[in-house]
């Protein structure tokens, strides 16, 4: 991070400088103005973004006429309510967490800094010896999602006995996380069984993507991740009741 006079930059030492000024690209100006208008409530000036498609600075702003001025690489076209927040918080008070979330994102999207067209790598270890959770993932994003969610999927360890009984009053909390670092939601191999239908499967993959578009609540000072509204947004699963029942049934041989 360097500041420059009123403008202050985030800065990606590895990338070769700009040699070109940004395109100007039409379809570019709905995103402009979702971004735009996200970051205006959520700072305390109005907001306008400018995209560009520098390979060194990624996101720059400055106050010009009483407006906040903030261009981004084109990339951030991309952006969900995870980096937009974060953006917020960086700007704001140049916040460290939202400064790692914000070099995620920019890791991921790196190949369009380049100019490259490759296609993203698949999660490593999503196939297990039932289940592949690529699939999962891929159904449970396009049904419930949108499609959006840039996210990883792979198969976590197995657990301790020691661990699990640790656990157990977690309910099924301890069969999946969700890590907003990596963006990669971990599922338990224990899930890894024709035992397990794959409804709850797909369920438990589907309230580890809400907490990938939601963002916890921390107004109470300490961070809220089971907010009302992820609850109330826990019950859009189509076979939520069904789901529930099954684990409550089987929680005790899943974290035996």
């Amino acid at each position: 991070m360097r500041t420059d006079g009123d403008a202050r930059q985030l800065r990606l030492d590895f990338w070769r400088p700009a040699t070109a000024a940004a395109a100007t690209d039409d379809r570019l100006e709905p995103h402009a103005l979702r971004i735009g208008g996200f970051l205006s409530m959520a700072l305390p000036q109005p907001v306008d973004v400018v995209f560009n498609d520098n390979r060194h600075t990624i996101i720059s702003y400055k106050i010009a006429r009483g407006r906040l001025v903030v261009r981004l690489h084109r990339m951030f076209r991309h952006a969900e309510s995870i980096e937009l927040h974060a953006l917020a918080r960086f700007i704001a008070a140049r916040d460290p967490a939202a400064s790692r979330v914000l070099d995620r994102f920019i890791d991921l999207h790196r190949d369009e800094i380049r100019g490259g067209g490759r296609r993203r790598r698949a999660a490593r270890g999503s196939a297990g010896e039932v289940y592949d959770l690529a699939p999962v993932l891929e159904r449970v994003r396009s049904q419930y999602f949108g499609g959006i969610g840039d996210v990883e999927i792979c198969w976590g360890a197995v657990r301790s006995t020691s661990s699990r009984r640790r656990r157990a009053r977690t309910r099924s909390r301890a069969l999946a996380t969700y890590s907003f670092e990596d963006r990669t939601i971990r599922v338990s191999k224990v899930l890894d069984s024709a035992r397990v239908p794959e409804f709850v499967l797909e369920w438990i993959v589907y309230h580890e993507m809400l907490h990938h578009v939601l963002p916890c609540d921390g107004g109470s000072g300490r961070r809220r991740f089971h907010t009302r509204r992820f609850r109330a947004l826990e019950r859009g699963f189509a076979r939520y009741g069904e789901a529930r029942d099954w684990e409550k049934a089987n929680l005790e041989w899943l974290l035996a």
